[in-house]
């Protein structure tokens, strides 16, 4: 009497196995749908382009020292703008919707002394944000300071 169910359950199995498979396309499709959801979603150069008044401040409260500048991005590139100093170019990368950026200059914090700063940037609204961090060239303890970052486009 158990014979019938010899042959059927192998069949079910393999009924089992291809709706697994289905369901697995289904999975796959949608993490695609989700991963060019993200691309779409990601900064583009022009989104940049214009002059930004910025501010970086120290995430210490106790340091009250403000660093305000200017960041000039265009077809050639990003460039930060100290008052009386020489240009800065940055190396920029953008990933999704962060802009990541490394630049090396005499410290304005620190005057005299050589930083390469890292910031990874954000748009949030018409703001841009990033939070730095700071490597100054010294022996000092207090080498590495992370720093927050944010401006305006100028209109």
């Amino acid at each position: 009497m158990l014979r019938p169910w010899k042959f059927a359950l192998p069949m079910l199995a393999a009924l089992n196995l291809g709706a697994c498979a289905q369901d697995g396309a289904e999975e796959a499709a949608e993490e695609m749908a989700d991963t060019t959801a993200m691309e779409d979603e990601g900064i583009s150069f022009a989104d940049l382009v214009g002059t930004w008044n910025m501010e970086t401040t120290n995430t210490d409260p106790a340091d009250t020292f403000v660093n305000r500048y200017q960041i000039v991005i265009d077809e050639t590139g990003w460039t930060l703008l100290f008052p009386d100093r020489e240009p800065v170019v940055s190396t920029v990368e953008i990933e999704g919707d962060h802009i990541n950026t490394t630049q090396t200059f005499e410290s304005v914090r620190r005057p005299g002394t050589m930083v390469t700063t890292n910031t990874v940037f954000r748009l949030e609204g018409d703001r841009l944000v990033g939070d730095v961090t700071a490597r100054w060239e010294t022996t000092d303890a207090d080498s590495v300071g992370h720093l927050r970052t944010e401006g305006t486009r100028v209109p």
